[in-house]
This record gives C-alpha cells, structure tokens and sequence, in this order.
C-alpha cells in the first residue's frame, strides 16, 4: 500500500489525504509516478512531530522525494493543504486509535 500511495487517482477531496505508516523510523522516499495530483507531504517522527513538508507535482516518477530527517508517518495532502491550515514542523500528529507499519 505504501508503494501504491496515491497512484492513479484523479480526485481527492479537500481534506482527505492518505497516512503511510513504516515500521521504523527512517529517511521516507517518495515519487509521483502515476500520481496525478499535485501532493504535499508532511513527514513525522516516532514522537509524531512534524519535521517538515515537501512540495511534489506530477512528473512521471522521475524524482525522488526525501524527508528532511528521520520519520515514521508521511502524511499525503492536497498540495497547500499544510499551508492553508498553518500546520508547520514541530505540529503534532494526533490519531484516533493506534496504527502500525509492516
């Protein structure tokens, strides 16, 4: 499912996004091949802070994006979705019930 992401998908609504949960933390890649929406992702540690956000745009899959420093949770937006609701690094990731990468 984290390979899938957000491929092949046209629409998304406003504030629907996907959560990718890896089993350690680590530097998380991502790409846009066959992604056709313009993302934004916001990357998390394992104490669930925001370490950054990185700006992606369709482009085939032909670059590589990196979180900024080790993280557990990439969270994939609309892009300016962060922006638009002041959410900048050092915000707290707050999720209902637990979860777990595999």
């Amino acid at each position: 499912a984290r390979r899938q992401g957000l491929m092949g998908r046209i629409s998304m609504g406003q504030n629907e996004g996907m959560l990718l949960v890896y089993p350690t933390e680590q530097i998380i890649y991502r790409w846009m091949l066959n992604t056709h929406l313009p993302l934004d992702a916001g990357f998390f540690d394992r104490n669930m802070v925001l370490t950054g956000v990185v700006t992606m745009y369709p482009d085939g899959g032909r670059k590589i994006h990196a979180s900024p420093g080790p993280a557990i949770y990439a969270l994939e937006m609309n892009q300016g979705w962060f922006a638009r609701h002041g959410i900048q690094a050092g915000a707290r990731l707050f999720l209902p019930g637990p979860v777990r990468g595999e």
